[in-house]
């Protein structure tokens, strides 16, 4: 049998050429899509829950983010004027949508607590802790730690030193229906503990 060169006009041909170009054009696009990126405001500080938030705490960076896109800021429009931060953003993490908004931390009380001169690196601005409680009769060697607080964040970590002694205390915001609790433990000079979370990194990311 005599083979036939392939015409232009063979259907087979024509199809095999369409996939190609098809194939071609699907990588290209899908190429593109993964090497796109979003401008999305990045905090240059630490924001904590209910502070006042505005354009000129932020920065601008490009980003892979694919269909994530619209969960985060992208211009300091998405800002209105007396927003406030519904979550802690810390530095250099992207600003999610949802961490923007109006009278944020309103249910929350600042309380200054005095610790011991060293806490954990967990404890900073803008991350969850934990407030334990234990008391403080020395008498009793048994005493347990109770924990009060299970949801409170650090708001500001102040150094300083008296008489040459380091001294530290931590603010953080507390849930109001737990204040009463917080304020009488202070109150009676027992020991107030201030852990962090390790892990518990909020913001949106």
């Amino acid at each position: 049998m005599r083979l036939r060169r392939p015409r232009w006009k063979d259907p087979r041909l024509l199809v095999g050429i369409l996939l190609v170009v098809l194939s071609v054009l699907l990588g290209a696009l899908l190429a593109s899509r993964a090497s796109a990126t979003t401008t999305v405001l990045v905090a240059r500080d630490e924001v904590v829950v209910g502070d006042e938030i505005g354009p000129d705490a932020f920065t601008t960076a490009e980003v892979r983010l694919g269909d994530q896109s619209a969960r985060y800021a992208s211009s300091p429009g998405d800002i209105p004027e007396g927003s406030t931060a519904l979550q802690s953003v810390h530095s250099g993490e992207l600003l999610p949508v949802s961490a923007i908004g109006q009278g944020g931390g309103g249910d929350l009380r600042p309380v200054v607590i005095p610790v011991d001169s060293a806490v954990a690196d967990s404890v900073s601005p803008g991350r969850p802790v934990e407030l334990w409680r234990t008391a403080a009769d020395e008498q009793d060697s048994d005493a347990l730690a109770e924990k009060l607080v299970d949801g409170a964040t650090v708001r500001r970590v102040f150094e300083g030193s008296t008489l040459g002694m380091r001294s530290m205390s931590v603010e953080v915001l507390v849930p109001a229906d737990d204040l009463p609790e917080v304020l009488e433990a202070l109150g009676s000079g027992d020991r107030m503990d201030v852990i962090g979370v390790p892990g518990d990194q909020q913001a949106g990311s």
